[in-house]
């Protein structure tokens, strides 16, 4: 091997030196300084290629199946071309591509860096009642509703709107006891009795105190004093404002103390119950801002936080009711409407990321091309976690920081570093030790024959791949 290499250094040498023999005859015995440094070159060019080592022979179009440890012909019928050893010393799978291919390839990186991984849930939700809001009028004494004025469900009330009128006798000796106190409350202040006028006093806002506990309103008590006559109907009205929900007495009924007349929601402050898939969960946390649009005003945003996670999942639709608290102070949420929903989310704040268009999924992992320099680049295994806006995913294990990844053009490097691997396998498994051949004279290890006799016969010609695609012409 050695020899043949070196008679084939003399050799370019030899061509080299004749061709500047040649020039030179030309030129009158003269050479150029340029055409016989271009000769040099291309002798030296010639010499470096006989010093380089052969790996093996393949053919491109089939594929790593072609390899063979010397020239021959593929099953296409071209001829086997050389594949040199590489200057450097490359890892598995690892690419070297120049500069113009690069281009060609529009091949673009990005650096793996530290920062926060930012992320917006997009998803829908409904409106609904706030529990803690809805208000139940009942009732303190029993009696007979009069006039009924709040029917019908879903009717708009304010504050201090009237609901019924009721007749109760219990109300009735409290109102001609209030007439009673206040009577002699100004006798006793006629006396100019200091003492007297205070119990007087006294005795008078006890019980008007009673009648506002049992719900009576403080000007139809100061009516009463100043009209001097007890009414025998008096008015309950409403103590917030809110929505008329339900109803449970009609006009003329009689009614107990401590029964539910009516319930009114307040709708205030509504909640907002946002479904959330579970593999968005991990994005949404307690005290996140949560903004919704509503198609009854498209260019208004409503914001809330996040007050409560569903700690059960629907196994039907397979989301969790993340819900929130907004305010309403004109009523223009109603409840069952529907709403899109944005929960700008910020779980991590400084953690490793890495463009998420730099990850290659193969079906059974995750790989990432990482770019070494002078045009080599090599793949790397990674695990990534959560992918955020901005086009960043959060990078578990396999990159670093500073690290530059392929975000552009990957696929067909990727393609090209399967390819090496494959070559390197083959390659290897060509160079393994082959299997000691079976001893024919006895049966085969395995099998119940007897040895078959020997007899002389000739071996068979191995195929061979390096014999001329033409055959020989007959004489």
């Amino acid at each position: 091997m050695k020899r043949s290499i070196a008679t084939g250094i003399l050799a370019a040498l030899a061509a080299g030196a004749g061709l500047i023999s040649g020039v030179m005859l030309v030129s009158g015995g003269k050479v150029p300084k340029e055409t016989a440094s271009r000769a040099v070159a291309s002798a030296g060019t010639v010499a470096a290629q006989g010093k380089r080592k052969i790996l093996y022979w393949w053919d491109p179009m089939v594929g790593p199946s072609s390899i063979s440890p010397k020239p021959g012909i593929s099953a296409m019928g071209m001829k086997l071309v050389p594949v040199y050893a590489s200057q450097g010393r490359q890892s598995p799978g690892e690419v070297t591509i120049s500069p113009a291919i690069a281009q060609d390839l529009a091949v673009e990186t990005s650096p793996v860096r530290f920062g926060p991984l930012v992320k917006t849930v997009r998803t829908v939700g409904y409106f609904r009642q706030a529990t803690p809001v809805s208000y139940a009028v009942s009732m303190r004494v029993s009696g007979w509703v009069g006039t009924l004025y709040a029917t019908t469900r879903g009717t708009a009330i304010r504050k201090g709107d009237p609901l019924f009128t009721l007749y109760s006798p219990q109300l009735l000796a409290a109102e001609e006891e209030l007439l009673a106190s206040a009577q002699n409350s100004t006798l006793a202040a006629r006396t100019h009795d200091p003492h007297s006028v205070a119990e007087a006093r006294r005795l008078y806002q006890s019980i008007r105190r009673r009648l506002i506990f049992l719900g009576v309103s403080a000007a139809q008590l100061d009516h009463i004093v100043a009209q001097h006559k007890a009414r025998e109907y008096l008015t309950f009205l409403s103590p917030v404002s809110g929505y008329l929900d339900r109803v449970s007495v009609r006009q003329k009924s009689f009614i107990k103390s401590g029964q539910t007349v009516m319930r009114i929601e307040q709708l205030s402050t509504v909640w907002l119950d946002a479904k959330v898939y579970d593999n968005q969960l991990p994005w949404v946390r307690l005290g996140e801002v949560i903004q919704a649009r509503i198609a009854a005003d498209p260019g208004r945003t409503f914001e809330g936080r996040i007050f409560f996670i569903d700690p059960n999942e629907d196994p039907r639709t397979h989301t969790v009711t993340v819900r929130a608290r907004l305010g309403n102070p004109v009523g223009l949420l109603r409840p069952g409407m529907y709403a899109l929903v944005n929960i700008a989310s910020t779980p991590f704040k400084d953690i490793l990321l890495a463009p998420a268009s730099a990850i290659i999924h193969t079906g059974t992992g995750e790989v990432a091309l990482v770019a070494k320099g002078k045009g080599r680049f090599v793949p790397r295994n990674v695990t990534t976690g959560l992918t955020g806006n901005n086009n960043k995913v959060q990078v578990l294990s396999g990159l670093k920081a500073g690290e530059e990844v392929v975000t552009s053009g990957q696929f067909l490097i990727d393609v090209e570093s399967n390819m090496n691997e494959l070559t390197a396998k083959f390659t290897a498994r060509g160079r393994s030790p082959k299997p000691a051949a079976p001893d024919v004279k006895g049966a085969m290890p395995g099998m119940k024959m007897p040895p078959a006799a020997h007899q002389p016969t000739k071996a068979a010609t191995p195929a061979r791949s390096d014999l001329p695609s033409q055959p020989k012409s007959r004489d």
